[in-house]
């Protein structure tokens, strides 16, 4: 059995495995309603996805605030909705508050039946390779020997920068010691790691992705965390949100958006999230930092979080709440 490591470096170069002790929920809705179910609350155009492939969607409240972000798989005759772990009731009872109004949907949730295995890194596709069912192609959405799916990230993300190559594999409770085993060796004999779950956060600050709940929130739009392009569509219907996230849009800026920062020398200290950055010219608020890691690569700690649009330049100076010297850093950092 693989040991866990806390630094990054290997997964940045080859690959890395990574378990969560929560898999993201699988939701699956039915019926020949299912897409103008889904298509009048999320941002995504569901009614133009293509079979067997993969979008990245919000659901979002009446002021287009981030309720929830959730991948979306189109099979033939369903849509699998995979929203954030730990998020399982909440995603299901917003769901049932317009499934009401649609006698033709249905709503099944499958997530007792499967458990998560998430990888990253340039080399995820050659891991996966070996697992993919060969009768059910696609470019980001598919199904392995086991039964199970793969959710095949794009590498182009946030401010749709690159940021390499994710996966999220779904996989049947019997088949997961096997599949686990069958990984673990690949792993051992290709020099890949198994992240634990500081150095896997850490991996994914370094690539700078924003992550539910930490930067999506019901605080913030999708387009101040830089993910309106992979997941808002702006020529689709009326969905719930759309009116501010248009009105957004061609605003043509935005007060605030998401940025890296940079403590050199060492970790951030132990602070309670979101946490206010300072203008050291003046005491007023800059900026909030909403997470932190430790960057072995960087030797230093890096965090994500939004700037005000008047101190986003990189290297700009910000100060903590003790007055520690924080810099806003360009993403990804590494």
């Amino acid at each position: 059995m693989l040991t866990e490591v806390s630094d990054t470096r290997i997964a940045h170069k080859k690959f890395g495995l990574f378990y969560p002790s929560v898999s993201r929920p699988s939701i699956f809705v039915e019926g020949e309603d299912r897409k103008n179910f889904l298509q009048g609350i999320a941002s995504q155009d569901i009614l133009k996805q293509d079979e067997k492939s993969l979008s990245y969607s919000f659901f979002l409240n009446p002021k287009a605030r981030i309720l929830f972000d959730a991948w979306c798989g189109n099979f033939e005759d369903k849509i699998a909705l995979f929203p954030p772990a730990g998020t399982r009731e909440e995603f299901v009872n917003h769901l049932k508050k317009y499934l009401f109004f649609r006698t033709k949907a249905k709503m099944t949730d499958m997530s007792e039946h499967f458990r998560e295995i998430r990888l990253v890194g340039p080399e995820t596709i050659s891991v996966l390779l070996s697992l993919f069912d060969n009768n059910f192609s696609g470019s980001s959405f598919r199904m392995l020997k086991n039964g199970g799916y793969v959710l095949i990230h794009p590498t182009s993300f946030q401010h749709n920068l690159d940021v390499g190559l994710q996966a999220d594999l779904f996989i049947p409770i019997d088949q997961f010691e096997t599949t686990q085993k069958s990984l673990e060796d690949f792993t051992s004999k290709k020099g890949g790691v198994l992240l634990d779950e500081s150095s896997y956060l850490a991996y994914l600050t370094e690539k700078g992705i924003p992550l539910f709940p930490s930067e999506l929130n019901d605080s913030f739009f999708p387009a101040e965390a830089g993910l309106d392009s992979v997941g808002v569509s702006y020529n689709k219907g009326c969905y719930v949100g759309q009116e501010p996230v248009t009105r957004l849009k061609f605003q043509g800026h935005l007060n605030r958006s998401l940025a890296g920062f940079r403590l050199e020398g060492g970790p951030f200290p132990k602070m309670e999230f979101p946490v206010t950055l300072f203008n050291p010219k003046d005491g007023n608020e800059a900026g909030i930092l909403t997470r932190t890691s430790f960057s072995d690569i960087l030797g230093s700690g890096i965090g994500l979080g939004y700037i005000k649009r008047n101190f986003s330049e990189n290297g700009t100076e910000l100060l903590l709440p003790d007055a520690q010297v924080v810099r806003v850093h360009s993403l990804p950092f590494v």
